[in-house]
């Protein structure tokens, strides 16, 4: 179950605390140079680093599984399966597992609007992340990559990367009145 308590636990963890540490000490030269290759905001850059970062921690380390529930079968066992991929693809996200997933990857899209200029890029960003962590996870303890969790990461992405889309094209909508 999602609590307060147990994401702080989680967070404070040995290695979910190393991996926010190197985060933020590898955050600002990432940043600087995503920024300037990409040129875009340089803020922008160092917070999508960090929210990467940040994500990595949440989803790579390991979490102890809770007692009497079995690991779930990781999705490149389903792979062979095209109609149980395509279920789960369609399903509707519906409980609070899956919106947190999707509420995970709404900075990243956000950011990554910002970084990579476009929302089919930022959404692909998200995707490619998504997809890189989910397979990751079959070795880490505790953790089952799923295409449900792929789905909802990469429909985070999408909104959040969406969103920004809209703050830009108001801001430029705006600007373009106040010079009239």
């Amino acid at each position: 179950m999602l609590n307060a308590e147990g994401l702080w636990n989680f967070i404070t963890g040995p290695p979910a605390l190393a991996v926010i540490v190197a985060t933020l000490a590898i955050a600002w030269p990432l940043g600087r140079r995503l920024a300037d290759r990409y040129q875009c905001p340089r803020a922008a850059a160092v917070l999508f680093v960090v929210t990467v970062g940040l994500i990595l921690a949440l989803t790579l380390t390991p979490s102890e599984p809770a007692a009497g529930i079995p690991r779930p079968m990781h999705f490149v066992y389903l792979l062979d399966s095209p109609r149980l991929v395509w279920a789960q693809l369609i399903a509707t996200p519906d409980d609070s597992e899956e919106l947190a997933n999707i509420a995970i990857y709404l900075p990243a899209g956000f950011l990554g609007r910002y970084v990579w200029g476009s929302v089919a890029r930022a959404t692909g960003a998200g995707l490619v992340l998504t997809v890189f962590v989910e397979t990751c996870q079959y070795g880490v303890i505790g953790r089952a990559g799923s295409i449900t969790d792929i789905r909802n990461n990469a429909l985070g992405a999408f909104i959040g990367a969406v969103v920004a889309a809209t703050v830009v094209h108001a801001r430029r909508r705006s600007a373009d009145q106040a010079v009239r």
